[in-house]
């Protein structure tokens, strides 16, 4: 028998050799891939991490440009832009200046053409802040003055007769065409200076400035040099230890750091622009003309030009009314491989050898476990099928699974016990549930009977209450005070009256006795008691009606009807402001009678457009405010009866419109 044994063993363990060894390999192929992609994306992640410190460095010193902007134009509007005092102004813009070091000129350009700026020339070696003006009385040339650190006073140092006029500009006419604060293209200044430290390219932002009583007294700019911008990135790629560049969507070099190909760098400097995909520098120039190639505004690739490989992370940002930039990051490999590829190769090597000490311990306990534990299995089955006179399987000369059969053996005692038992509490617990229910089908009984109850007693005192309200607004209407307490009674009276009315529809809907008795409607007549008693629940409100000329009768229930037409419009009270227009306009689109009702409120956001119409569900937007969210279930129910549709629109700018389509002819519904 033992010999019998061992013989199996050993057919089962060639044969499994035979089927896992393939797996084995495959799998330490698929492993050896899998470490590979994970290395690729821990590159990935790195460059992401790099790349997303570059990009908020980049946004933010983009920002910079047009936050001053902004804030010129409402100090220009607030009075507090010296735009008479040009001397005044300029210091101002100095003072601008001197704090934000990326910027090249704070500017304005009059109405009339002339031209005053604070500057920090882009090039040369005197970096000393700057004044610059084109006035009308020296003939439009260009002045620049430079201003000493220590004395803040300004001094001639340049004068071109290049008939500067500001309405000829590039950042001029943007801001004109554009009305508002927006990016202009890269430009060439003309500045025409005797240094030539502005015989550079820039671009930056622009709008046009208003004075407190809305005239227009000029455009203001916060332009920067390209140079600048190289200087930048040389900055920004040096913390990361690789390469970057700025360019146009259409690959124009806007700057990049000067680690590239200077080849590059030189004609940004000295007013020229290159292409990307043209670059002298082999990595830039690969990577420019897949970006293009590809025409994807972000990503991340790889990179191999003499046998080494770059990751390449580059995105768009699109400025305010100006181009779409693309910005890239480039790293060495180096940078992120290193430290991987040994700890790639002793994870192989580890994962092999374990895996092959699993196969071999695997064939061991299988030919042990197998045959017993296929039979306590089977028996096991049977015991789910609750076949409680199942033999058990014969003692195992294995401890363990002996130990498990004489648990299991145990355990089908107690289930079978146990199944007993549950099955008497089930049918206790049913007796129960169906007295239970009994129970709560009889309070729902008496909740109707006592909501029409209270609503037939609380009917008459509310008319007294609507009355007393009405006679009190007709006799104050010399005084305010007691109209205004007259309204709140009148809107109390009704609100009251409104959510009765809506409880016994509710009611009424619930019950197993309802049926829909459709009857001729006169539309405008519906639509008139519903303005007049809609009107009373807010007298804020603006509430216009539009019904077509010539409608014909709507064939339903009318009571419904109106409890329908009064929830949408209490629901587009209760969330708009106060002096706003409701309006609810009537008219036949095909076989249907379509009501529109429009309103201005801050609109329902689209997550909880179907939301709405469940019963106590209510929006964010509802918080702080009376309702328990019973009024657009019930609208919805009514619509339903009618074999309606019901839409839920967002209107632009702001609101929200209900459309409701209510057949013309409808039928009894039981």
């Amino acid at each position: 028998m033992l010999a019998h044994r061992i013989a199996l063993r050993s057919f089962l363990t060639f044969a499994l050799l035979a089927i896992l060894l393939p797996i084995v390999l495959a799998s330490g192929s698929l492993f050896y891939r899998s470490a590979v992609v994970a290395m690729e994306e821990f590159a990935l992640q790195l460059a992401d991490e790099v790349s997303g410190r570059v990009r908020e460095k980049v946004v933010s010193f983009f920002d910079v440009p047009q936050r001053l902007v902004a804030f010129n134009v409402e100090q220009a509007r607030a009075g507090h832009l010296m735009v008479q005092q040009p001397d005044v102004l300029m210091r101002q813009f100095m003072l601008q200046i001197d704090q934000q070091p990326q910027l090249t000129f704070i500017s304005m350009g009059m109405p009339d053409g002339q031209y005053y700026a604070g500057s920090r020339p882009p090039l040369g070696g005197d970096r000393a802040l700057r004044m610059l003006r084109a006035r009308t009385e020296d003939g439009r040339a260009m002045e620049v003055l430079r201003v000493d650190a220590v004395t803040r006073q300004p001094t001639l140092i340049s004068r071109s007769e290049v008939f500067f006029d500001a309405r000829t500009r590039p950042w001029y006419r943007s801001a004109m065409a554009n009305d508002g604060i927006s990016w202009y293209a890269p430009y060439r200044y003309k500045i025409n200076d005797s240094q030539g430290a502005y015989a550079a390219i820039g671009m930056g932002v622009s709008a046009p400035a208003y004075s407190r009583d809305g005239q227009f007294v000029g455009v203001l700019t916060a332009d920067v040099a390209l140079s600048q911008l190289n200087e930048f990135l040389t900055t920004v790629a040096s913390e990361s230890g690789g390469k970057a560049f700025l360019a146009e969507a259409s690959g124009e070099l806007l700057a990049m750091s000067s680690d590239g190909s200077s080849a590059d760098v030189a004609p940004l400097a000295e007013g020229h622009r290159a292409h990307i995909d043209e670059s002298h520098d082999p990595v830039m120039r690969a990577l420019g003309q897949y970006i293009l190639r590809s025409g994807r505004a972000d990503g991340n690739h790889f990179v191999e030009v003499d046998g080494v490989r770059h990751l390449a992370r580059w995105w768009t940002h699109a400025l305010h009314r100006g181009p779409v930039l693309t910005m890239a990051i480039i790293l060495p490999e180096s940078r992120f491989n290193t430290p991987l590829r040994g700890v790639l190769r002793n994870t192989i090597y580890t994962t092999v050898a374990v895996m092959l000490a699993s196969v071999l311990f695997s064939l061991f306990v299988a030919s042990q476990l197998v045959r017993p534990l296929r039979v306590l299995s089977d028996w096991a089955t049977r015991l789910t099928h609750a076949d409680w006179n199942a033999t058990a399987p014969k003692s195992s000369r294995i401890l363990e699974l002996r130990s498990l059969a004489d648990a299991m053996g145990y355990m089908a005692g107690h289930l079978k016990e146990q199944t007993q038992d549950l099955e008497q509490m089930v049918a206790r617990r049913t007796q129960e549930l169906e007295r239970a229910v009994a129970s709560t089908q009889q309070a729902l009984t008496d909740q109707r009977h006592f909501i029409a109850m209270l609503s037939h007693e609380v009917r008459s005192p509310l008319a007294v209450i609507n009355t007393a309200g009405q006679l009190l607004s007709l006799r104050s209407k010399e005084a305010p005070m007691q109209q205004v307490l007259a309204q709140r009674i009148l809107r109390g009276s009704a609100r009251l009256s409104y959510f009765f009315d809506n409880c016994l529809t509710q009611d009424r809907l619930d019950s197993h006795n309802f049926a829909l008795e459709p009857a001729p409607v006169d539309v405008g007549e519906l639509c008139l008691w519903v303005t007049e008693n809609g009107g009373q629940l807010s007298a804020e409100h603006l509430l216009h009606l539009e019904v077509e000329p010539g409608l014909s009768s709507l064939n339903g229930d009318p009571v419904l009807l109106r409890v329908m037409l009064m929830n949408v419009l209490s629901n587009a009270f209760k969330y708009s402001e106060g002096g706003t227009t409701v309006s609810l306009s009537v008219h036949r689109e095909g076989p249907m009678c379509r009501f529109t009702i429009e309103d201005e409120g801050p609109g329902i956001p689209l997550e909880e457009r179907r939301l709405v119409f469940e019963k106590y569900c209510r929006g964010r937007a509802a918080e702080g405010k009376p309702g328990a969210g019973l009024g657009l279930a019930l609208v919805q129910r009514i619509v339903e009866l009618h074999d309606g549709m019901i839409e839920l629109q967002a209107r632009q700018p702001r609101g929200t419109r209900f459309v409701i389509d209510i057949p013309l002819l409808v039928g009894p519904v039981a």
